[in-house]
């Protein structure tokens, strides 16, 4: 009965939080009307916000950011030393990040470690998300960190820390 109630005062944030956002080349085609006054020149760092009503966002959104790295103009633009791209991950998508879920989501667990190893990405899980779908936070992936709210942590990066989106 009280994770109904939890679900009930989150529900609101969730359904805000859920524009369609892609990753793409131009940034300034991806912003929601919510982000408009985030200038992509201006960043400070760089955020990639899954959509949560898609199945396969992560892995694709991954791949965008590993070509990203693999291209000449990573390491040309002036912009290559900003830092990682942070994923903030929030909804059902958090269960991949999960050690017990590795065998289901083999294939984009691996291209994130790797990416992250590399310093390519810095992938950041909801902790109210995993709560929500019965998961503990000791048991997430070496290579992600935990945030107490995903929806929360999207909105400071792009507010308090001058990111724009990938």
């Amino acid at each position: 009965m009280r994770s109904c109630w939890l679900l009930l005062i989150f529900l609101p944030s969730f359904l805000l939080a859920q524009p369609v956002l892609r990753l793409d080349a131009d940034v300034n085609q991806t912003l929601s009307p919510y982000f408009a006054g985030v200038a992509a020149d201006s960043a400070s760092g760089y955020v990639a916000k899954i959509d949560l009503n898609k199945p396969g966002q992560i892995a694709e959104a991954l791949r965008r950011a590993e070509a990203h790295f693999q291209s000449e103009e990573y390491f040309d633009s002036p912009n290559s030393s900003v830092g990682p791209i942070a994923f903030v991950i929030f909804g059902p998508d958090v269960a991949m990040f999960f050690k017990q879920n590795y065998a289901t989501y083999k294939s984009t667990v691996d291209l994130a470690a790797r990416l992250s190893s590399l310093g390519v990405i810095d992938i950041r899980v909801c902790q109210v998300s995993s709560k929500a779908i019965g998961f503990d936070r000791d048991d997430l992936l070496p290579f992600v960190s935990p945030v107490d709210f995903g929806p929360a942590e999207l909105k400071r990066l792009l507010e308090e820390e001058d990111y724009s989106f990938f």
